[in-house]
C-alpha cells in the first residue's frame, strides 16, 4: 500500500465536540472521517482501494499523555511521529486550505497563506490534541480538542495492485 496525505486541508472541525479527556480511538473527528466523510469524499469503486489501515495510537512522546487504544480505520491523521518522519521539515509540514476550509474560518495565518492542522496523537493533556501549527512546527502542547477552527489533512492508505 501507498501512504496518501492531502496535500491541503479540506475542511474545518473540531478534534471533539466537548472539552473532555478524549484519545483518538473516541473522539468525534475519527468518526466524521470514517464515516460521512469516507462515505460522501469517495465512490464505491474509489473505497474498494482505500486499505483498512491498523493504526498505532502511541502516548505522547515528550509528555506521557495517553494514546489510548490502537485502532483500524479507513481514514486517519498522522501522528506526531509521522508528521517529523514523513515532511522533510516545518517548510514541508505547511498546509494550504482548500477555499472550502477558508469559508469555514480556518486558523490561518494571513502572511503565510497556511493553517493550523489536526494530528491524531495527543497534546499535553488528554483535553487537548496535537497538531501542526501554520509556519510548519509541531504543536507539541497540542490546542484544546472542542476548538473549531483547526483543519483537517486527512491520511489513507491506497491498496496498490500488481
Amino acid at each position: 500500500s501507498a501512504l496518501i496525505v492531502s496535500e491541503y486541508a479540506l475542511d474545518v472541525r473540531a478534534y471533539n465536540k466537548e472539552w473532555v479527556d478524549v484519545t483518538w480511538a473516541e473522539c468525534t473527528l475519527r468518526k466524521w472521517l470514517n464515516g460521512k466523510f469516507y462515505d460522501t469524499a469517495f465512490n464505491e469503486e474509489e473505497k474498494g482501494r482505500i486499505a483498512l489501515t491498523e493504526v498505532e495510537n502511541k502516548d505522547h512522546p515528550q509528555y506521557g499523555t495517553e494514546g489510548g487504544e490502537d485502532t483500524e480505520d479507513r481514514i486517519f491523521l498522522l501522528s506526531l511521529e509521522e508528521a517529523e518522519m514523513y515532511f522533510g521539515d516545518d517548510e514541508d509540514r505547511r498546509a494550504f486550505p482548500t477555499e472550502y476550509a477558508i469559508a469555514k474560518h480556518a486558523y490561518m495565518n494571513s502572511d503565510l497563506g497556511t493553517v493550523w492542522w489536526w494530528l491524531r496523537s495527543p497534546g499535553d493533556y488528554r483535553v487537548n490534541a496535537a497538531g501542526v501549527f501554520a509556519d510548519g512546527l509541531l504543536r507539541l502542547t497540542g490546542g484544546s480538542v472542542s476548538f473549531d477552527r483547526d483543519a483537517v489533512r486527512p491520511a489513507l492508505r491506497l491498496k496498490i495492485t500488481p
